[in-house]
């Protein structure tokens, strides 16, 4: 499974994020579209299977509060079905 996600988080871009942020009720700032997309492509692996914590404080410094709320809870509502 891992490899399927690492094989997607290759080839994923800024405009998909924001893509899928607007799906979600979410509109992202460019800035905010950005450092997401570096998060994802670096921490992937982090979000998924370890304790993200530290990435989420670092998030929550970088975007806007309803962004991050958001992000947040689609976050646990992932992982929460992922189980």
């Amino acid at each position: 499974m891992n490899f399927l996600i690492k094989e997607y988080i290759k080839k994923i871009t800024e405009e998909d994020i924001y893509n899928f942020a607007l799906k979600e009720g979410i509109t992202l700032l460019n800035h905010e579209t950005k450092i997401i997309y570096v998060y994802i492509k670096n921490y992937w692996n982090v979000f998924l299977n370890e304790d993200p914590t530290f990435l989420f404080e670092e998030l929550k410094e970088k975007l806007e509060s309803k962004t991050y709320d958001k992000i947040v809870e689609l976050y646990n509502k992932y992982k929460k079905n992922k189980s």
